[in-house]
């Protein structure tokens, strides 16, 4: 926990952003840059070395419960790197705050165009009568959604709602209020509704050499879509390239409160909210570059 020994507090927005499990990591990027910034405009520190050391407090204080969130951490960090670099320039505290929050809102603004980029490279895999299977919560795949739906093309999406938060239903209603015919299904009922749509498409937190990390219950969802020869996309930056080789991935246990509440003898909870899916259930990668075969974006983008 960070110790207050300078002036400033962490804002709210700030502990929404640590406290949120429910929002995809494109949005929860997007917010993060926001508090930095905001932390960069409201810091009365005037000494640019101790300013950057109260950034990159916040940073890991932010971060620390969102290991698995590679977009947040990356546009995060990179903040914190340039801020050091100027403290070591003649630029004066002032100067450096405000080229800081000019880089923060050039993040913003690139991760805005890839979003754009992606949604409208990914609805031209939609067709007038599809059906779409989706789970968790993912501000590109919604983007993928509305792009289709501003090319006047008619489709519906299953919507899983993504237990134990449940950010599947609040992703299906902001889907059905911008007019897209939507259904909220439990995760268990992916098998029985497979047979119905014609393709699945999932957001990904992180790609590595082998596979990509989600939301748990990607994986059976992957597995099910192919015995079914349904074919199964993924919609993600780049930036979210991580290798194992680089970062070993880890898992950890959520509040197990919100799978069971009572305690009882011999029984114990388990609460993963991501999980590991190899690329060989994977059709398709949408990104800002192109919508590659996963065999492709492997070879180009994750061999050495």
């Amino acid at each position: 926990m960070i110790q207050h020994k300078t002036k400033w507090n962490m804002s709210k927005l700030i502990e929404q952003i640590k406290k949120d499990n429910k929002s995809g990591s494109h949005r929860l990027a997007l917010l993060s840059l926001q508090a930095l910034k905001e932390f960069i405009e409201t810091s009365t520190t005037k000494d640019k070395i101790k300013l950057a050391d109260e950034l990159n407090q916040v940073v890991k204080e932010l971060i620390k419960p969102k290991k698995n969130i590679v977009l947040m951490q990356k546009k995060a960090s990179t903040v914190v790197y340039y801020l050091k670099r100027l403290t070591k320039t003649n630029k004066s505290t002032s100067e450096i705050k405000k080229q800081v929050c000019e880089k923060i809102d050039e993040l913003i603004k690139d991760a805005e165009k890839k979003q754009e980029k992606i949604g409208e490279l990914g609805s031209r895999l939609i067709f007038d009568s599809c059906k779409i299977l989706t789970i968790s919560s993912s501000s590109l795949i919604k983007m993928i959604f509305l792009s289709a739906l501003k090319s006047n093309r008619e489709f519906e999406v299953y919507c899983l709602e993504s237990r134990p938060m449940l950010e599947g239903q609040e992703f299906a209603v902001g889907l059905a209020k911008a007019g897209i015919e939507t259904h909220i299904i439990t995760d268990a009922m992916m098998g029985k509704i497979l047979p119905d749509v014609n393709m699945v498409i999932s957001g990904a937190d992180r790609l590595y050499e082998s596979g990509f990390v989600n939301k748990t219950g990607t994986l059976p969802l992957a597995i099910s879509a192919q015995k079914m020869n349904i074919p199964f996309y993924i919609a993600c930056e780049t930036d979210k390239i991580l290798k194992e080789i680089d970062r070993t991935i880890r898992f950890y246990q959520e509040d197990p409160k919100e799978i069971f509440d009572k305690k009882v003898n011999r029984i114990s909870i388990h609460n993963y909210y991501f999980e590991e899916i190899p690329y060989d259930y994977v059709s398709k990668l949408i990104c800002e570059e192109g919508i590659f075969e996963m065999h492709e974006f492997v070879k180009w983008y994750l061999k050495d």
